[in-house]
């Protein structure tokens, strides 16, 4: 069945990595500072917001373009930071695991499993909602708040609404903007030469 070979490199099939790819990696490293910058919902909860639709952007380019998409996951909450002025340099580097796993673990996810990216079956909704949305933004909570706790921005009392807030503003926004984009999306995405099978073409 199609859904078993999406992953596959089929005989005689060239795939390398080229300028499309770092083409894309720039756009959508462009639309996540956009939509990490502007589209927030600030809703007190400890030193985060409520609502950031950037983690969607991290695991979905993830699943798309694999490694292209793991470096846009890393650059653009940097550069989302300095322009909204949310967090000084030095922190938002030490925010790098974090943000690498919120937009690694999907990705990693749909090609070890063989799940497809339009989200056709039970199991592809249940691995995107597993390690996309709940596990990643598990782990990039934790870091996150780890990071703040190191840097002196957040007390040890703190810490639970924090991670709360953080937990759940990323797995909402990744939850609803994610499943929108995969499944609507990527027919197209997958029909291009730049959609990553691998983890870098």
């Amino acid at each position: 069945m199609e859904e078993r070979t999406i992953w596959q490199i089929k005989d005689g099939e060239i795939r390398k990595s080229g300028l499309s790819h770092f083409v894309m990696m720039a756009l959508f490293t462009g639309v996540g500072v956009v939509v990490g910058t502007f589209g927030s919902i600030a809703i007190p909860m400890g030193m985060v917001s409520a609502f950031w639709p950037g983690q969607a952007i991290q695991s979905v380019s993830c699943i798309w373009y694999g490694g292209w998409g793991a470096i846009s996951a890393v650059v653009f909450p940097i550069i989302s930071n300095a322009i909204a002025g949310s967090a000084a340099l030095p922190i938002s580097i030490a925010y790098i695991p974090g943000n690498l796993a919120q937009g690694i673990f999907a990705g990693i996810a749909f090609r070890k499993m063989n799940c497809d990216p339009r989200l056709r079956s039970f199991k592809d909704w249940l691995v995107f909602l597993l390690f996309g949305t709940v596990l990643a933004n598990i782990i990039g909570a934790a870091w996150g708040n780890f990071v703040l706790y190191l840097f002196g921005m957040i007390t040890p009392n703190a810490i639970p609404v924090s991670f709360l807030g953080w937990f759940i503003g990323n797995s909402v926004a990744s939850g609803i903007l994610g499943i929108i984009m995969l499944k609507y999306l990527s027919p197209l995405v997958m029909k291009t030469k730049t959609f990553c099978k691998g983890l870098w073409a």
